[in-house]
């Protein structure tokens, strides 16, 4: 990553040599492109260390992501956030994402600065998000509205292509084979040149479900990425994504009126599939010693087929499409001081089995952030945006449109002494519009319309370094004034409503020992939903606030000697309340999963690498029969989410050839 860095503040020439002496060259706005591991751009308008924003950042670069085998987000995210995000079992499937403790919906994806969660979608499938061509993921947890607009309650995941390639042509080439039908091959070359850079990335790969089906869980994915330098101080980049996923998904069932019992059925045949694609272009402008213009553009499609969800139900098709533009304006008068004005429009189509639904979104934010050399640091930002939605309802009737405006801030103060000691704190506002699909379920049960959903947040943390030692405590709680809960009616009868008061919170404490050759970190998590408006006896198991696991902990490690490289990671998920859909309701699973991983490299020359690579070490393997009669069912290490059984361990091995 660091030549990476190199390579891109050559290729800029003069935007951190500018012969006025003004500022500081640390000083100055830079490009975002030039953010290295230890170096946050999701929180604040341009690149800040992570040691001086106020808000909560974790970060994995380019080296993390490849070695930890990961295809897309649902698999990476585990090593990131263990006890957060919850897999739904096997490859390919949904993941459901507490970010904060936070409900999974309220979660955005970006690439480069763009959105690219699926419009037609309730929350994100972290599956959907692949690993090509991408070299850098951050996840900002915290309301995020101020930067990023609606939907974003619990924070942000963002993706970063890839950067600049080195001189020549270069690349990697890896093979992967290993139990349970895992292959995988990906081909990355890359080629650069005074200036510029142009790299490409193609792979495939399947593994057999937790279950086998007639098809595996596979996957082909493409990318290319392109960098030029214009004239002294700019830079212009594109990046293209392609990817599709077949998902098998056998685990269906049937409800038998007029008592609507539940009877599982296993159908090999029943799978999802899912296609994106990524068309996302920059231009980034250095002008003198105190300006920086951004402008960023994107295009993102979305295609879905799910089969529905019980035995029989046709499936449902999803389309979705958007068109996304960003304007920002940096402007850095003296030193530690900047101001930023960030412009953002954008337009999309949702299509979800004939309902649909048009919206535009024009937004103005507006950011400041001042830095004293005592240490401190000081961010404050406002956002004002215009919604406007218009919807199609193929079972006839009609809704108005929804034209909403809204303004949200946030602000935030980031302490950080010489001795390493850092204290930090947040607080901000959020917002969303409720989804299609509970829009047009209500209107055609004819219970009415819904209102937007609305929070106020705040996170707080402290970490101290010292010499080998790091040691942190974060703390978060987040409450939403305005929210829509899904209220059952009994089986299959259910309605979306407006609701108040739910509260979201969570802390967590880790404490990392890191030599030159090794490190061990371990920490523990203790988060928690309550719906306050609800009897205190209903307040963990009613809507929005079932789902996340009260506790989680685990270890994570590294080793490094000569030729050789070992590491490992163990997580504990504790209990949580989940719907079971034998019971029909909310119950505790008060059952512990716990997740082992370990990878084990020699490079055996030095363009060749060898890895052995197990996950899911510690998971009790589902057989068919055990599934349908639920042998496995509030067992420890089965499973996370009812009905869903967690992949069995896989051994594989990996080669990798760097030319």
């Amino acid at each position: 990553m660091e030549m990476q860095r190199i390579t891109l503040l050559l290729a800029l020439g003069a935007v951190l040599s500018a012969a006025e002496p003004a500022l500081d060259p640390a000083d100055k706005p830079k490009p975002k492109a030039e953010a290295s591991a230890t170096v946050t751009v999701t929180a604040e308008a341009t690149s800040v260390e992570i040691v001086k924003t106020p808000n909560p950042v974790k970060v994995l670069d380019q080296i993390a992501i490849r070695e930890s085998g990961a295809r897309n987000l649902a698999e990476l995210l585990p090593a990131l956030l263990p006890g957060q995000i919850l897999p739904y079992g096997g490859p390919g499937t949904g993941s459901n994402l507490y970010l904060g403790g936070g409900r999974t919906q309220d979660v955005v994806v970006l690439l480069d600065g763009i959105r690219i969660s699926d419009p037609t979608s309730l929350a994100p499938s972290f599956s959907d998000f692949s690993m090509e061509g991408i070299d850098r993921v951050e996840v900002l947890q915290g309301p995020a509205s101020t930067r990023y607009g609606s939907d974003t309650h619990g924070g942000v995941v963002a993706l970063y292509s890839a950067g600049p390639a080195m001189a020549g042509f270069s690349g990697t080439a890896t093979l992967t084979v290993g139990n349970r039908e895992v292959r995988q091959a990906q081909v990355s070359p890359a080629f650069g040149w005074n200036g510029g850079w142009v790299k490409a990335s193609a792979s495939a790969s399947q593994e057999a479900q937790s279950i086998p089906a007639d098809q595996p869980f596979r996957t082909v994915g493409s990318a290319l990425n392109f960098g030029q330098q214009i004239a002294e101080n700019g830079l212009l980049t594109l990046t293209y994504r392609n990817h599709y996923r077949g998902t098998p998904l056998p685990f269906s069932g049937t409800y038998t009126p007029p008592t609507w019992e539940y009877s599982r059925v296993f159908d090999p045949s029943r799978e999802s599939a899912e296609r994106d694609q990524n068309l996302i272009g920059a231009y980034r402008q250095v002008l003198g010693n105190d300006w920086l213009v951004e402008v960023n553009f994107g295009h993102v499609t979305n295609q879905r087929v799910e089969p529905g969800m019980n035995q029989g139900d046709p499936n449902e098709t999803f389309r979705g499409q958007r068109n996304q533009a960003l304007g920002s304006l940096t402007w850095t008068p003296a030193k530690g001081v900047q101001v930023n004005l960030l412009l953002d429009h954008s337009g999309e189509t949702t299509n979800l089995s004939g309902n649909g639904a048009t919206g535009l979104h024009d937004a103005a934010a507006l950011e400041f952030s001042r830095e004293w050399e005592s240490g401190f640091r000081a961010v404050a930002s406002g956002r004002y945006q215009k919604d406007s939605i218009r919807y199609t309802f193929s079972a006839g009737g009609s809704l108005p449109a929804r034209d909403s405006d809204r303004f949200v801030y946030k602000a935030g103060l980031n302490w950080l002494s010489k001795g390493g000691l850092r204290l930090y704190a947040s607080y901000g506002t959020s917002y969303n519009t409720p989804d299609l699909s509970m829009f047009t379920h209500n209107l055609a049960k004819g219970y009415g319309e819904l209102g937007n959903e609305t929070s106020h947040g705040g996170q707080i943390g402290a970490s101290l370094t010292h010499g080998p030692w790091q040691i942190k405590l974060e703390g978060s709680r987040t409450l939403y004034d305005q929210v829509v809960n899904y209220l059952s009616l009994g089986y299959p009868n259910y309605k979306y409503e407006n609701g108040t008061n739910l509260r979201v919170q969570g802390i967590e404490s880790s404490i990392l020992y890191a030599e030159q050759t090794w490190s061990l970190e371990g920490f523990i998590r203790n988060q928690e939903a309550r719906n306050l408006s609800q009897v205190l006896e209903a307040q963990l198991t009613t809507s929005g606030a079932a789902g996340r696991p009260f506790l989680t902990g685990g270890v994570r490690g590294v080793a490094a000697w000569g030729d050789w490289k070992l590491a490992g990671r163990w997580s504990y998920t504790g209990s949580s309340y989940q719907y079971f859909d034998d019971l029909g309701a909310v119950d505790g699973a008060r059952t512990h999963f716990n997740d082992l991983s370990l990878a084990l490299t020699w490079t055996a020359l030095r363009s060749l690498s060898l890895t052995v690579r197990g996950e899911h070490l510690m998971q009790k393997a589902w057989s068919k029969e055990a599934w349908l009669e639920g042998r496995l069912m509030r067992k420890n290490d089965a499973y996370l989410l009812p009905v869903f059984p967690a992949q069995g361990p896989t051994v594989s091995l990996e080669a990798r050839y760097r030319f």
